[in-house]
């Protein structure tokens, strides 16, 4: 009998490192990013959560320069993904 793999979840935490925040052009790339995987991706702000993947829903996160957001990634590529991410907020700081 073959024992079903449980999906992995992860949450990190980032500072916005773009003096802008999380203004259309970093959503857009940062979208652009996170479709390649197939995990969920959920981005809070406070109480305020939205699907990493949708633009529209990140924008209305109003993340400004230096808040905190966390990242909640879940599934089976969510390690790889998770990677991705803090490459990706590791470009944005230059």
């Amino acid at each position: 009998m073959e024992r079903s793999r449980e999906p992995l979840a992860r949450t990190i935490e980032i500072i916005m490192p773009s003096h802008l925040g999380f203004h259309i052009r970093v959503v857009a790339r940062f979208v652009k990013c996170v479709r390649q995987f197939d995990s969920d991706i959920r981005v809070r702000k406070g109480k305020v959560a939205a699907n990493g993947k949708d633009i529209i829903g990140l924008l209305l996160l109003a993340a400004a320069w230096k808040s905190k957001i966390y990242i909640e990634v879940e599934g089976d590529d969510a390690e790889e993904a998770i990677e991705s991410i803090k490459t990706f907020f590791q470009a944005e700081e230059t």
